[in-house]
């Protein structure tokens, strides 16, 4: 699948700021979460300068400018210095309105510290006697100094990821999304039947999922003692006091591990609901959770006996996983479908989540504040009115008065069930496919 996916919100405020040309912007993000291809897509139909930094030499970086600039100009154009880019760009582009992007721009700013503040003289002085609209992007903000617009790109929802799996059914497209996520790289990869692609890209440790994981947790310099965390959290651990104990790590060392971990995105602060407080920390990427949660365990098997009898083994788990992800998606189906102010699970004072409340959301429905309970089941039985009874009962512990009662279910809902539903405003009943259809 070649074209821009989704990102239509993002398409719209690049085409609003070609709009107010001569105009720069920012785009930041991290890798693989598709800035070319939507630079790509932005500029199809404009006149366009696609320049790319290079991780190599100085020599390298110039010759891919000439190269760049050559081709928009139609002859030979050749940029010595670093200096000389933006002289050279003006000339070129003479009164033509042109997008000028400038991707991989660390890679630039690694091989010429002066082009910083080179760029930010050329924005203050001459682009605005232009007709230019300046695109700079990288995956490290923290490169670009101070810019008016910025984009900054997130990984996509579950709803926006259906549009790389016309095919798929509902069920398909939430393993696929359970599993890598909302980037679009790894969506693109992720092509055929979801059990198969398990089967063949995870349960081999050659394969390109596994060895992408890999190089995302070692690629962050924390070695063997990342693995121990990502491995604790992955057999329940939530707390850096639960995380400590089970990688076999100080406190006070899991402690700043967690934090760096956290400031690198590799995991993320929850948001709860109960009597406790204290911090408690989930994976962010669920690529990476995957991983660690069902593949790492069958390491032996994937590694030294058959991975079809791995994966085999490991479909209890699989399974296990796809129900956790349910609920992850039907959290963001009320995000999208609800003005909320707050949504996170519901815990104990032992930092335990409810067994049976999934998760709460504070919400206003015709400007009246209420408090969804809700209840999530991807497999197994159609609920029925037993488990909303148990459902009403377990909520009378949570606070406040105005009461919400969801069910999201996979397998359905029972009639006796889909009766009180009719006749009770306060029971809200969603199957996959509904949650699906956004």
């Amino acid at each position: 699948m070649d074209g821009c996916v989704g990102r239509t919100e993002e398409l719209k405020f690049l085409e609003e700021l070609y709009g107010k040309t001569p105009v720069a912007c920012a785009i930041c993000g991290r890798r693989h979460l598709g800035k070319t291809t939507i630079l790509r897509g932005f500029s199809s139909d404009k006149p366009h300068i696609y320049l790319t930094g290079v991780n190599g030499l100085k020599s390298e970086n110039l010759r891919e400018i000439s190269v760049a600039l050559s081709r928009f100009a139609g002859r030979e154009v050749r940029v010595e210095d670093i200096l000389d880019l933006f002289p050279t760009l003006v000339k070129i582009c003479g009164k033509k309105k042109v997008v000028v992007m400038i991707d991989r721009y660390s890679d630039i700013v690694g091989n010429f510290p002066e082009f910083n503040s080179y760029l930010r003289s050329f924005m203050n002085r001459d682009l605005a006697s232009t007709r230019m609209m300046l695109v700079v992007c990288d995956n490290n903000n923290s490169v670009f100094g101070r810019f008016y617009y910025t984009l900054d790109l997130r990984p996509m929802t579950y709803l926006e990821c259906k549009g790389f799996h016309p095919d798929y059914s509902p069920l398909e497209h939430l393993m696929a999304y359970s599993i890598v996520g909302g980037t679009p790289a790894y969506q693109k990869l992720f092509q055929g039947k979801p059990l198969d692609i398990i089967r063949n890209s995870f349960f081999d440790h050659m394969s390109v999922f596994s060895l992408e994981t890999e190089g995302l947790v070692t690629s962050e310099g924390l070695g063997l003692t990342c693995n121990k965390v990502l491995s604790a959290m992955a057999s329940g651990a939530e707390s850096v006091k639960d995380i400590s104990s089970r990688a076999n790590i100080s406190s006070s060392s899991c402690g700043k591990i967690v934090e760096d971990m956290e400031h690198k995105g590799l995991i993320q602060k929850e948001v709860s609901s109960g009597v406790s407080r204290r911090a408690v920390y989930t994976i962010s990427s669920n690529l990476i959770r995957f991983f660690f949660e069902v593949v790492h365990r069958y390491t032996h098997q994937v590694e030294f006996e058959a991975p079809e009898d791995a994966f085999t083994m490991a479909r209890v788990d699989i399974d296990a996983y796809m129900e956790r992800g349910f609920k992850t998606v039907c959290m963001d189906y009320v995000t999208f479908n609800y003005d909320y102010t707050f949504i996170g699970k519901l815990r104990r004072k032992d930092d335990s989540r409810d067994s049976v409340i999934d998760f709460v959301a504070s919400v206003t429905v015709d400007d009246v504040r209420r408090i969804i309970i809700a209840r999530c089941r991807l497999f197994g039985d159609p609920f029925n009115k037993s488990d909303l009874d148990i459902l009403m009962e377990r909520g009378k512990k949570v606070d406040g008065s105005n009461k919400l009662y969801a069910l999201f279910s996979g397998p359905g809902f029972d009639p006796d069930l889909q009766a009180v539903a009719r006749d009770d405003n306060n029971v809200v009943l969603r199957t996959l496919d509904e949650v699906y259809k956004g």
